[in-house]
């Protein structure tokens, strides 16, 4: 008995040393910054299933010890860095080398890891910044880019600007796919989902070339980005409530990524109410949003990839109720008065007329195949967009839509590229009809376009110059059918073709170690669009009648661009652009000094003319660390727009605008880690550059905004929740936006209190 109780101890004893010896494994690593390579302290790694957290050292270092075999997730975070996490697969010691965009606001050397730099004219939104952009709309966010404005009406309608150029001449690239809906007025917001994009951009250059369009200037670009590999379940939950509106957003994604097949689904929900400016409340101008995105990628031996993917959209939006005046004496009188008509102190979550409804499908399907000598793309994509725009009618048909369009559109395109040479053709169809359901002649009339196209781009380095040309043909037709203007009104029918020719050429290159230059130049034609050529009676969302133009000729612009980017020394960084544009047959919308009184109000008048023009603008990022905590950057932009037929400015172009963000951050504070405060202000200048003849009333006067934000991560809990509080425009300063077509008749926002919360999982 004795020798059988020695054998077991003996036995369970080995065992248990064994047992003990496997987890006796070591998992350490260093994190660097991505662009210098220089080790990053005060990086918190947290592994999830052993519930322990360690922090880098000064150089960067970081080491867990005594685990045992099997697959860990750490959860990376730092100041001024996306959380990022990794899976990790233990069955040995293991040392990692990770690398984080630290501090990716400042300019880096462009000498190192110039895949960074490389499109020294591209502009990111980073995952911080959509984290704290939840709640804003597509033109908001893009708006604290250099040289990007946003044209809007009211708080949640807006269109970005880009150099001075919107609406039709600004293509919106989804996924892959331009998109195509009804964002030809100033009261159109994209019909997309900013959080359903983990990757924004505003780009030019040659990769322009690759997209359709009637795009002018930038293309701003959104991806869905890549879904890591990881097999099981995860995502990110981000919400935001906010005072002024007394509302919230929040939105939830999930993905899955195995080796061959990953997924993600996501989806977001928004209400507001009535917002207010700092005297009055803004009555009718409530929001509800509900927003779902899918996703779908399988590979087979490394060289073929399919993906599906498909967005919804939905959304509801008030138009505020003092801009819809029943006759010419109160709309003269409108333009002056210091509160709005139909302002009460009621807040209300109620939309009613007038208002829009709007609802976007975009579903696409892409199969790359990847061979030696490069790659080949094929994807198909369609589109359905309804728009209804309901005004203040008699008798209780304020129900009844004084506008209903339905849209189908379709994108066919073939590439090929490989390092050097990326070319392809694409076909474009769009049949937009008006539904039989408002009782009144359409704003639009019915049309069928399509456009086949073909592009060349090339990249090609010598020595320390890096080039870039870019060629495309697009051949367009339209058969339009509309009811005549005047009476008895018949049906007329119209056809148009139009040829349009774009070129691009740049050249760029490293003077040293620290300084970046960049010239470009491009031409570029388009044609004027259905609403320039055949809109013809009230424009509800812009409470004004826009009248067409027959006599429209093709649009074409030549565009030169200096950029230069650079360190001036190790805390001073700056990004200088200039730019001048030239115009033959500029088509701009031009306000007439008559109002038109209607059955349904009183309505100043809207005409598009047609003229050569110039644009000169520039835009500089300046940034400064006063130390490694204390960062200051400052954003500025202005364009100057001509109208030389006439000699007369141009309405409608932005004004001086700067932003200045003053940040410090404190790797931890008693129970929260990642503390930082931002202050930031935000100076617009009158629109001095302006004719009484242009407008209906005379620009604003300057502003000046200051916000506040507070964020950090809780320490303590194993879901490391995220929060962040700001106060947007603390003063509660009255104010009118020049591009805001609500200030003809409202203040802008007053002060509003946000919470916000970021959870990764």
């Amino acid at each position: 008995l004795n020798k059988l109780l020695y054998i077991l101890f003996l036995s369970f004893g080995w065992s248990l040393s064994v047992a003990a010896q496997t987890c006796f494994l070591t998992l350490d690593g260093r994190v660097t910054d991505a662009h210098d390579q220089s080790p990053v302290e005060d990086v918190s790694i947290y592994i999830t299933e052993l519930g322990e957290e360690l922090w880098t050292d000064a150089r960067g270092k970081f080491s867990f010890e005594n685990l045992c075999p099997g697959t860990y997730h750490a959860l990376v975070q730092h100041i001024g860095c996306p959380s990022e996490r990794i899976l990790i697969e233990l069955y040995a010691d293991t040392s990692l080398s990770l690398t984080l965009e630290h501090h990716e606001n400042m300019l880096h050397e462009v000498d190192v890891h110039d895949e960074h730099e490389n499109a020294i004219n591209e502009q990111s939104l980073s995952i911080l910044t959509l984290d704290n952009s939840a709640a804003k709309s597509l033109a908001a966010s893009v708006s604290g880019l250099a040289g990007v404005s946003m044209l809007g009406n009211g708080a949640d309608i807006g269109l970005p600007v880009v150099h001075g150029l919107s609406g039709n001449r600004l293509t919106l690239v989804n996924n892959g796919v331009v998109h195509t809906g009804q964002q030809w007025g100033a009261d159109h917001s994209p019909e997309i989902d900013l959080n359903s994009a983990s990757e924004v951009s505003v780009v030019s250059g040659a990769a322009a070339m690759r997209y359709p369009g009637t795009h002018m200037g930038g293309i701003v670009i959104l991806e869905s980005g890549p879904i890591p590999f990881d097999p099981h379940i995860h995502g990110k939950i981000r919400s935001t409530t906010e005072s002024n509106g007394r509302g919230g957003t929040v939105n939830g994604q999930f993905y899955k990524g195995l080796e061959t097949l990953q997924w993600r689904v996501g989806g977001t929900l928004k209400h507001y109410g009535d917002r207010h400016a700092p005297k009055y409340f803004l009555n009718n101008t409530g929001t509800r949003q509900a927003h779902a995105n899918a996703e779908l990628h399988k590979q087979w031996n490394n060289t073929l990839e399919w993906e599906g993917k498909y967005n919804y959209f939905s959304a509801e939006y008030g138009i505020m109720r003092g801009s819809h005046i029943g006759n010419l004496t109160d709309l003269e009188s409108a333009f002056s008065r210091e509160v709005p008509f139909f302002t009460d102190s009621a807040f209300s979550y109620g939309i009613e007329a007038p208002r829009q409804w709007v609802q976007h499908h975009q579903l696409k399907s892409g199969l790359k195949k990847r061979t030696d000598l490069g790659t080949l793309e094929w994807h198909l994509a369609g589109q359905r967009d309804q728009r209804r725009e309901y005004d203040v009618r008699r008798s209780g048909r304020s129900d009844i839509p004084a506008l209903s369009l339905l849209q189908y559109s379709i994108q066919n395109e073939v590439l090929w590229s490989n390092e050097w040479l990326e070319t392809g053709y694409q076909f474009l169809g769009r049949n937009n009809w008006n539904l039989p359901e408002t009782g009144i002649t359409p704003l639009l009339p019915n049309f069928t376009a399509f456009t086949n196209g073909g592009f060349v781009a090339l990249e090609h380095s010598m020595g320390a110059y890096d080039l870039e040309f870019g060629g495309r043909y697009d051949y367009t037709f339209r058969s339009i059918a509309r009811w005549s203007n005047g009476v008895p009104r018949v049906v007329e029918y119209f056809d148009d073709n139009y040829h349009n020719f774009s070129f691009l050429g740049r050249i760029s290159r490293n003077l040293g170690s620290r300084w970046r230059v960049l010239a470009e130049s491009s031409l570029r034609q388009r044609p004027p669009e259905i609403n320039e050529m055949y809109a013809f009676g009230l424009h509800q969302g812009v409470s004004g009648i826009e009248e067409g133009n027959l006599e429209l000729k093709q649009e074409s612009g030549l565009k030169s661009t200096l950029q230069l980017r650079g360190k001036v020394s190790e805390k001073l960084h700056l990004d200088v652009r200039a730019y001048t544009h030239f115009f033959d047959g500029y088509i701009y919308l031009q306000p007439q000094q008559t109002f038109r009184l209607t059955i349904r109000g009183a309505f100043p008048v809207f005409t598009y003319e047609q003229c050569d023009a110039r644009l000169l603008g520039g835009d500089a990022v300046i940034k400064y660390a006063f130390s490694e905590r204390l960062n200051f950057e400052s954003t500025w932009g202005y364009v100057y727009g001509m109208n030389t037929s006439e000699n007369l400015p141009l309405n409608f172009m932005p004004p001086l605008n700067v932003q200045n963000n003053l940040g410090y951050e404190v790797p931890q504070w008693k129970n929260w880690r990642n503390v930082n405060v931002s202050v930031m202000h935000r100076y617009t200048a009158q629109q001095w550059n302006w004719d009484s003849s242009l407008d209906l009333i005379a620009p604003p006067e300057s502003y000046h905004l200051f916000d506040l934000h507070l964020g950090a991560t809780l320490k303590g809990v194993s879901f490391k929740p995220k929060f962040r509080v700001g106060i947007e425009n603390i003063f509660n300063t009255s104010y009118r936006d020049y591009l805001n077509r609500q200030r003809y008749f409202a203040d802008a926002l007053g002060r509003n209190f946000t919470l916000s919360w970021v959870q990764n999982f």
